[in-house]
């Protein structure tokens, strides 16, 4: 057995290489984490996956969850589409102590977790493979938190020892199941279920239009006003976002729009910035409103599955004024004053809604 001591303030990536390189040949190999130790073998190899279960003299009917390097690698390769509040759980606590368990694309539930210690994310990364990383001990016996604990109970039992310094948290991380309705805490670790619990009720609402600086913030900000002042504990339960499908990110809403939100609405938006569209933020979303059907159906040619969750925001308007919102860019001032109020006007009544 070797050992190696990686700075996570300052890597050796020779050393990242190596370990990278005893996993890649289907050794074992003790890897830090922010919760406890773990012991890494490449998942796609059957010897090293005995010597797991040998090693940790845990139960054969009882899988281990994947470890990755990348987020995006999780969401592309190993799981299903998930419901929004999955990749809000993502978006929050990934690289990080938390395990999730969901079905993968052929419907076998299974469990991924991107660790966020920095040596151990990059050596996966440098793998470019998924591995099992169970924690470093006996089934049912302390977690490791240090590389000399680990020596002392596994030492000759494992291929390389990589001591990247104490665990952080020295605790497991939190494993919750999605497939389970709304979802199940298997094991509470560092994070508690309560904040699980909290991002699940916190409902996020996407605005969409084409620029994301004059129609979707208008509407941003028109619903957060009227939820937050009338619906009880309503910051708490709704999150309010938008965006544009060919917008410039980080662009100011238009000085017509600033206007208007500070004179009518007593609403400063100085500090606003605009944000593509993309992918995640549609997955994300448990409604999204669009102001054109144009804009719907870039949505659902994007992402088919959120059909249920995408609605024209003109559908709110009253019947007589029911028509696609139009864009304002380039018009005048009384234009963005008729846009202003035709939005008023649904989001009010998307706001009884609610």
């Amino acid at each position: 057995m070797k050992k190696i001591q990686i700075d996570a303030r300052n890597p050796d990536y020779a050393l990242i290489k190596e370990a990278a390189q005893v996993l890649s040949d289907g050794g074992i190999v003790a890897l830090p984490t922010e919760t406890v130790y773990g012991l890494g073998g490449r998942a796609d190899n059957k010897a090293a996956v005995d010597k797991l279960y040998t090693i940790k003299k845990r139960p054969a009917d009882k899988p281990f969850s994947f470890a990755l390097g990348r987020l995006e690698d999780a969401v592309r390769d190993y799981f299903d589409v998930f419901p929004p509040f999955g990749y809000r759980l993502i978006e929050r606590f990934w690289p990080g102590p938390l395990t999730i368990i969901y079905y993968a694309p052929k419907d076998e539930k299974i469990g991924v977790r991107i660790p966020a210690h920095p040596v151990t994310n990059e050596i996966l990364r440098a793998l470019n493979k998924a591995v099992y990383l169970p924690s470093a001990n006996i089934s049912g016996e302390k977690e490791a938190v240090s590389a000399a604990q680990v020596e002392k109970t596994l030492g000759g039992k494992i291929d390389l020892i990589v001591d990247g310094g104490k665990c952080d948290f020295g605790r497991p991380s939190t494993v919750v199941d999605l497939t389970e309705k709304p979802f199940k805490t298997l094991r509470e670790g560092v994070i508690p279920e309560g904040e699980i619990a909290k991002i699940f009720i916190k409902k996020r609402i996407l605005f969409v239009c084409t620029g994301n600086s004059c129609r979707s913030p208008l509407a941003q900000f028109l619903l957060g006003k009227s939820l937050y002042e009338t619906k009880a504990y309503a910051e708490e339960r709704f999150e309010v976002v938008s965006a544009g499908v060919s917008a410039f990110s980080g662009a100011k809403v238009t000085p017509p729009v600033l206007n208007i939100l500070k004179q009518k609405e007593g609403i400063d938006a100085e500090e606003f910035k605009s944000q593509r569209l993309d992918k995640y933020m549609i997955l994300s979303s448990d409604l999204i409103f669009t102001m054109e059907d144009r804009q719907s159906e870039y949505i659902l040619r994007f992402e088919p599955k959120a059909e249920s969750r995408v609605f024209n925001l003109k559908k709110f308007l009253p019947t007589e004024f029911i028509q696609d919102i139009p864009d304002p860019i380039g018009k005048s001032e009384a234009f963005y004053e008729e846009v202003y109020s035709l939005i008023k006007q649904a989001v009010l009544e998307l706001s009884d809604w609610l």
